[in-house]
């Protein structure tokens, strides 16, 4: 999904360049998993709370309880070390690039004073120690398609599950697990948005060059709906190419499973110059390469 906005690209630890990972603390994730889950919304009725709310009450199994509240509620009430919010949080990194998460976040013993900071209801100032999943997102997405969503809140639950069994100690568990989901997209349907192409992959006469697995070029309305109807034998594109210049210019690519939400495949290449400016043959290449 070519998403267009100013991202941040590494900066902490926990912020590593993939811009979907989180904690590696299992303790952590097990603590989270037994709190109430506050799902924080803008508070307007806008596309995002609409997509988040059904999202998360038709697939958010990780916490055995959730409820809804606005960005307002929050900030005039302090932060809890016994609670976990799913929030929009706004992260800049030293260089000053920016941007916006959707983040499972615990809670803290909030310093006298101390008030949650908020830009487009996105939450910032965010002690990064804190995060528990997250993964990069365009809100301004939503008002286009929010089917998205749906996959976005499945891939959360599905890494603190993996943080909380052990499977996923640190970043290089994290980069094999993903890595190994690969050769799994072959064996499903891979659904490329047109959207989601570099111009080096005009079409699907292209994309068949590098790919010999099963692969349809399909508009976006296609891959929403194949996340809609939770089609697990279906893997989708999702592309977010942050805004910049020759100098720093990034382009985001995932795939996920189109049913379970699974994280498929993860790539950062730098956009510059008007290449690479979406999911080019290289990341074809890798998926058949995968073993």
């Amino acid at each position: 999904m070519r998403h267009l906005l100013t991202v941040l690209a590494s900066s902490l630890l926990l912020l590593n360049t993939n811009a979907q990972y989180g904690t590696f603390d299992g303790a952590a994730a097990k603590a989270a998993k037994a709190s109430t889950l506050h799902v924080v919304l803008d508070g307007g009725n806008t596309p995002y709370d609409r997509a988040v709310m059904e999202a998360v009450k038709s697939h958010w199994k990780f916490n055995a309880a959730f409820e809804f509240i606005t960005v307002a509620d929050l900030g005039m009430q302090p932060v809890s070390p016994e609670k976990t919010y799913l929030m929009k949080v706004r992260r800049t990194d030293p260089v000053k690039f920016e941007g916006t998460f959707m983040a499972v976040v615990q809670g803290w013993k909030a310093k006298k004073g101390e008030t949650l900071q908020v830009s487009d209801n996105a939450f910032t100032g965010i002690p990064a120690e804190r995060d528990l999943a997250f993964l990069l997102i365009d809100p301004k997405s939503f008002e286009t398609g929010t089917a998205m969503v749906a996959a976005y809140v499945k891939h959360l639950q599905d890494y603190l599950k993996l943080v909380e069994s052990g499977k996923i100690t640190d970043k290089a568990t994290a980069d094999r697990i993903y890595a190994s989901r690969g050769r799994l997209i072959r064996d499903a349907e891979l659904m490329l948005a047109q959207e989601d192409l570099d111009k080096s992959l005009a079409d699907a006469a292209k994309v068949k060059e590098q790919y010999t697995a099963p692969v349809q070029v399909v508009g976006r309305s296609k891959v929403l709906a194949a996340v809609e109807e939770q089609n697990r034998g279906a893997v989708v594109s999702d592309v977010v190419i942050t805004i910049g210049d020759h100098r720093n210019k990034h382009c985001f690519k995932r795939f996920f499973n189109a049913g379970t939400g699974e994280l498929m495949y993860l790539r950062d290449d730098q956009a510059i110059m008007g290449k690479k400016e979406g999911i080019i043959a290289e990341d074809l290449v890798n998926v058949m390469r995968a073993r």
